[in-house]
């Protein structure tokens, strides 16, 4: 039933506990773990230097997590998408890879931190066609 987790992950300390919560469901239900981060595409006058920059950095957070899966041995993979907007592109993966579980941090690494629950989770949860997880 849960074969395949899927967690947002913005190196904030809401996305690793997030991360946390996946690994343990996945060891219990034998489940695989999808490790999404999501690159705001800059306006187009931001140079391409800068662009992949942003996405090297972001892909290097991921990386940093893999040493934790394998010690769980616990079958992963990652991936950096770039999107417009992070809600559509998360809950398009969700749809397109399908997905049983989204696990994911009530508050990322966004400008409006005393919100009660972010805008990306809430955004997720309502537009998500499988159940959703929100880590505190």
């Amino acid at each position: 039933m849960m074969k395949h987790i899927l967690v947002p992950y913005d190196n904030s300390a809401g996305s690793n506990r997030a991360l946390e919560y996946a690994i343990d469901l996945a060891e219990k239900y034998d489940s695989k773990i999808s490790i999404v981060s999501c690159n705001p595409r800059p306006v187009p006058l931001v140079p391409a230097k800068t662009k992949q920059l942003l996405k090297e950095s972001v892909a290097k957070s991921i990386s940093k997590l893999e040493p934790k899966l394998n010690r769980a041995k616990i079958p992963f993979k990652t991936a950096v998408i770039d999107s417009v907007s992070i809600i559509e592109s998360l809950v398009s993966y969700v749809e397109s890879h399908d997905v049983d579980l989204v696990v994911i941090g009530s508050r990322g690494l966004g400008s409006f931190k005393k919100l009660l629950l972010g805008s990306v989770a809430s955004g997720v949860a309502q537009h998500s066609k499988c159940p959703v997880l929100i880590v505190k």
